[in-house]
């Protein structure tokens, strides 16, 4: 399936707003933003989930995930500035500060013990997280399989 230059944009809009703000336009918003009606903007973000290039939540078919960056709240919070983000995984709290290229501090909620671990960025260098670690459950050609469980 073939993107449209509409559709670029409106992954493009859709990155630009989670990076400044850490929330996903909602596809009303986008429509207006593109002066497309509501259903051409969900047609389009279904298309950009067709093509892997961001999650819709199976329900609303709203923006859920555009990795690095989670839509909705999760067990990964990342703080840039006075800005903070949702990230999907351990990877992706990696990924928000790489993306912005910023320093950044992280608080995860471990899958087990439930208790908050503290890692960071600093200087493009992973820092704290004394005990940490990072379990990836399936190997990456198989994440699609399943991205949101991923």
């Amino acid at each position: 399936m073939d993107l449209t230059e509409t559709d670029w944009g409106i992954r493009l809009s859709v990155y630009e707003a989670l990076a400044a703000s850490g929330y996903a336009p909602s596809a009303r918003a986008l429509g207006a933003r593109f002066a497309i009606a509501e259903a051409e903007a969900r047609q389009a973000l279904q298309r950009l989930h067709d093509a892997h290039a961001l999650v819709l939540e199976a329900e609303s078919g709203e923006i859920l995930m555009a990795h690095p960056f989670s839509a909705a709240p999760t067990d990964y919070r990342v703080f840039i500035g006075k800005t903070a983000y949702y990230a999907n995984c351990a990877w992706d709290s990696l990924g928000i500060p790489a993306m912005l290229g910023a320093d950044a501090r992280i608080e995860a909620r471990h899958p087990l013990g439930g208790e908050i671990v503290e890692y960071g960025v600093d200087d493009s260098k992973l820092i704290g997280g004394r005990n940490a670690f990072a379990h990836f459950a399936k190997p990456f050609r198989h994440w699609y399989d399943d991205i949101v469980d991923t």
